[in-house]
C-alpha cells in the first residue's frame, strides 16, 4: 500500500512537472513576439518619421509583409 502511494505522488509530481514547463514555454514565446512587435513598431515609426536609414534596413530584412512594403516606399522617396 504505501508504494502505491508514493507512485501516485510520482505520478501527480510529473503532471505538475509538466504542466510548470509547459505555462512557462508558453509564456516565454508570447514575451518574445511582443517585444518582437514593439520593436518593430518602433522601427517603422523610426523609419517613416526620422529619416532613419538604418531602421528602414532592418524592417526591410526583419519586418512583416506591411513594414517590409513600407519601408521599401519610404526608401525609394529617398532615393536611396
Amino acid at each position: 500500500m504505501y508504494k502505491k502511494i508514493i507512485h501516485q505522488q510520482k505520478k501527480s509530481y510529473m503532471k505538475n512537472l509538466f504542466l510548470m514547463f509547459s505555462i512557462s514555454a508558453v509564456g516565454t514565446l508570447a514575451l518574445t513576439h511582443s517585444m518582437t512587435q514593439g520593436f518593430n513598431t518602433s522601427s517603422l515609426n523610426q523609419c517613416t518619421n526620422n529619416n532613419d536609414n538604418k531602421a528602414c534596413n532592418y524592417l526591410v530584412e526583419n519586418g512583416s509583409n506591411f513594414q517590409k512594403k513600407i519601408a521599401q516606399q519610404t526608401l525609394l522617396i529617398r532615393g536611396l
